[in-house]
């Protein structure tokens, strides 16, 4: 029961860690790019495809449940290694699919190209499509590796802090 209990609260913790910062996302989204919440999502279904998003949220989930695991270990005074070297992978996974979609919209623009005919009539039709692939290619990188990049630092930080000083500090509680 006290393994349930525990899960049950490290998700809840993960839950409210993603919520958060999806919340905190959307409001600096939404300042920087003049837009409304539905005109953001709109842009990003149509820019990135729904297979990647949800493949992203997945990862970003799995982070965020290791990192809430990683600290209540450290401040228990327990190994958290395993929470460490599982967060390290779910952000060098998001590394891995934004390289894997990049390579992705390449081909598709690419493919898009072989087998048309093109002349005066069929080039606006190629150019639209070949930038609409495009588009996800290099959007997926643009987006995907710093995320990466920033949950590999948030996690090695976090746990250098955790080893290096005491913990009074909860998820959640102010400094």
């Amino acid at each position: 029961m006290g393994n349930i209990l525990t899960i049950a609260g490290s998700g809840s913790k993960s839950i409210s860690l993603i919520l958060g910062t999806a919340v905190l996302g959307a409001a600096v989204a939404s300042s920087v790019m003049g837009l409304g919440l539905r005109e953001i999502a709109d842009w990003a279904r149509e820019v990135f495809s729904v297979t990647f998003m949800v493949l992203l949220a997945a990862m970003l989930a799995g982070f965020a449940y290791c990192l809430v695991r990683l600290v209540e270990r450290r401040k228990a005074g327990l190994n958290g290694d395993v929470w460490l070297e599982a967060a390290v992978h779910l952000a060098g996974g998001v590394a891995t699919i934004a390289l894997t979609y990049t390579l992705l919209g390449i081909s598709l623009g690419i493919g898009t190209l072989a087998g048309q005919e093109v002349n005066a009539e069929t080039v606006q039709s190629i150019i639209g499509d070949l930038t609409s692939h495009f588009s996800l290619a290099f959007m997926t990188t643009v987006i995907g590796l710093p995320v990466s990049a920033a949950l590999r630092a948030v996690i090695h930080i976090t746990d250098v802090y955790l080893k290096s000083s005491p913990v009074t500090l909860r998820i959640g509680e102010q400094s």
